[in-house]
């Protein structure tokens, strides 16, 4: 019996070991660690370029509170301000990819597209976008969904369709997420939410 109990006593404290280094942290600039419960994981991975208001790209990762961001709200370019960047670690969720092509090929600005690829956006499942139909998570995205992107070249915003969607397309360790003025701000030129 002691054996047992002894055997039981390790196993216990060995997951709860392992769940505790397993658990998501969250962390911004200005707070510590939430509560597991308390996380909403809609964020990012570090790689995504996020477009400033000076017009140049910075990975989401280097993107700090207080720099502005170039934004489509309200039906109209803008700037927006970056209030908090959220950083979250040992995620472990999946990631899902998103490929994109323009609604109207013909009309896309071959400067911006020369080759009018598909354009890749990952993020996690929850995270929002904003559709031609209104708010919606990426796991809620159906094929031929529009969602918004931005034209450098032209300083415009176009329309374009999902095409693929790829779910459980890998793991993402670290992501980031920003909350900005307007609630919005260009991930990969497409219009995200914050929250």
């Amino acid at each position: 019996m002691r054996t047992f109990t002894l055997t039981l006593l390790a196993a216990l404290l060995y997951l709860g070991a392992w769940a505790q280094a397993e658990q998501p942290r969250f962390m911004s600039a200005d707070t510590a660690s939430k509560a597991p419960d308390q996380l909403e994981l809609h964020c990012l991975p570090e790689h995504v370029s996020v477009k400033m208001a000076n017009g140049r790209t910075k990975s989401i990762s280097a993107v700090q509170a207080g720099d502005t961001v170039i934004t489509y709200a309200n039906d109209q370019i803008t700037t927006t301000l970056v209030q908090q960047v959220d950083k979250l670690e040992n995620i472990g969720t999946a990631l899902t990819q998103l490929y994109l092509r323009p609604v109207d090929e013909l009309a896309a600005s071959r400067s911006s597209w020369p080759m009018v690829p598909a354009l890749l956006l990952e993020a996690t499942p929850c995270h929002p976008v904003q559709t031609t139909a209104g708010r919606k998570r990426v796991e809620e995205l159906v094929k031929g969904d529009v969602l918004y992107c931005y034209e450098s070249a032209t300083g415009s915003v176009s329309a374009w369709k999902v095409g693929l969607i790829q779910v459980n397309a890998g793991k993402l360790s670290t992501g980031y997420n920003l909350i900005t003025e307007t609630g919005t701000y260009l991930a990969e030129n497409v219009v995200v939410l914050g929250k």
